[in-house]
Formats: C-alpha cells, sequence, structure tokens
C-alpha cells in the first residue's frame, strides 16, 4: 500500500467511524439547516427549505444514490476506495412469494410490494440506515457506526422489529454484525457504487433467506452486540450455505401490529 492509499483508507475510516473532523464540521453546520431526507454521510439537507439551497453549493442529491449528495460523491472520486470497519447487515424479503404472487393480480401483487419496500425503506433510513439495494421483493440494509451510531447493532435490531410489524406481508429478516470492507466500488463507466462487501454481508444474506414469515433471525454476534435479552428467544445452530463452521442465531417472531377503525 502506498502512503497515498494509506492515507486515503485512514480518512476513510475516519468517516465510517464518524470520526472524520471535516466531516462532523459539516455535521454540525447541516444538522441546523431543514430538512430531511439527508446525506446519509455529511447531513446536507435534500428537501425542504434547505435542499434548493444546498443544490446551489454542490450538495444535491447523487443520481445512482441518492442518498448520499453530489459533494460526497466527487470526494469519493478524488479519494476512491473505502476502509474495513464492523457494521451491522440487514436483509429481509418476502417468504413464498412465488406462491402470493399466485393468489393476486400482478397489480395487486406490484402495490402490495411496493408499500412493503417504502415501510422498509423508511424503518431503515429513518435512524440513517442506508438501503444498499433492492433485490426484487428482498432489501439489503447496513447500518454503518458513522451515520447511526455506535449502537448500529441495536438500531438495526429496532428497524427490523419495526418492518415486520409495519407489514403484513410474510416477511423474514435476518441480521449479522462484523467486520466488512465499506466504500465505493465499481468505476466503469463512471458507475460507481457505495456498498459493504465481507463474508459477514454474504452471513447476513444467508440468515435472511433462513427466516421464517414474521421472523428476525440474528446471529449470536448481533444479539451481544445489541445486548438483546434472548429469554424466550428460538436458539438456532445453523449450517448455512456456503460455511464450513455452523453459526448460532437467534429467532424472534413478531407480529404485526394492526390498526382498528371504527
Amino acid at each position: 500500500m502506498t502512503d497515498a492509499e494509506r492515507v486515503s483508507t485512514e480518512d476513510w475510516r475516519m468517516i465510517l467511524m464518524g470520526e472524520h473532523p471535516d466531516m462532523l464540521r459539516e455535521r454540525r453546520v447541516f444538522r441546523h439547516i431543514p430538512s430531511d431526507p439527508r446525506c446519509k454521510m455529511c447531513l446536507a439537507p435534500q428537501g425542504g427549505l434547505g435542499g434548493p439551497i444546498m443544490r446551489l453549493f454542490g450538495y444535491g442529491r447523487y443520481p445512482p444514490n441518492p442518498q448520499l449528495c453530489n459533494s460526497c460523491y466527487r470526494q469519493s472520486e478524488k479519494h476512491p476506495g473505502g476502509a474495513e470497519i464492523e457494521i451491522t447487515a440487514l436483509f429481509a424479503d418476502i417468504r413464498g412469494s412465488t406462491g402470493l404472487a399466485e393468489t393476486m393480480s400482478p397489480a395487486e401483487y406490484s402495490t402490495a410490494v411496493n408499500e412493503y419496500v417504502r415501510v422498509a425503506s423508511h424503518a431503515i433510513r429513518e435512524p440513517n440506515g442506508l438501503v444498499d439495494k433492492l433485490l426484487g421483493d428482498g432489501i439489503m440494509a447496513l447500518f454503518i457506526p458513522g451515520f447511526v451510531g455506535g449502537a448500529h447493532a441495536s438500531v438495526a435490531v429496532d428497524a427490523a422489529r419495526s418492518i415486520l410489524r409495519a407489514v403484513n406481508l410474510p416477511v423474514g429478516v435476518g441480521i449479522h454484525t462484523g467486520p466488512v470492507w465499506v466504500g465505493f466500488v465499481g468505476g466503469v463507466d463512471e458507475v460507481r457504487d457505495f456498498t459493504a462487501l465481507g463474508d459477514a454481508v454474504n452471513v447476513a444474506s444467508r440468515l435472511g433467506s433462513e427466516a421464517g414469515a414474521r421472523e428476525l433471525l440474528m446471529s449470536a454476534a448481533t444479539a451481544a452486540a445489541a445486548q438483546v435479552p434472548t429469554n424466550g428467544l428460538d436458539a438456532r445452530h445453523l449450517e448455512l450455505r456456503g460455511r464450513t463452521d455452523p453459526m448460532d442465531a437467534w429467532a424472534e417472531r413478531i407480529a404485526p401490529v394492526t390498526s382498528s377503525t371504527g
């Protein structure tokens, strides 16, 4: 690794951990300017009264990923890359989606999925989690310390519970906490994606596949990091596809909160 690459990696680590002095300065100023939604990295407002003003200074939404602003993207062009940190990753998708779609018209199924994605995205983004990808009827989300704070595992667990309480579809959610590489990847024809790569992301994806309908399946690492009381939870010892070693996890059943009328 060259000196320039080492400096860039350390800068990225501080940004992703919420410790970089330049980012902290921007966040202190921008959090007082209305209003949401905001760039997940620098908190530049992208809506309300503040959005048009910030766009004049180059902080408008970055089109390929509107959760970030153009200014933060330009910084990634000057200092491409990322850093290895601990985060919590979340995967949520609909169980038995093929069978469910058979019981509904295409328009009805599309409406139901769109509402689920809207509700889930709000639960993820409200505490500054990052919706990384939409995977058909699935969602991949990242809870990064510099965006959501040091208690990223707890924030992810709360977001998962909010999703399962708010939707009436048979959704399952998997969560895992561990070290990953976070940063910008790509660069082909100016396509660059902000994402996370590593075994912890793969494990979260596998847990999401293993979770039953209306079930939150969290790894033992996430349960410990989030200090989740495990009394009453279902202990699982899982053989995950593609992994040599089995993994301990905890399953929590969560019923939807239905609104009453009349």
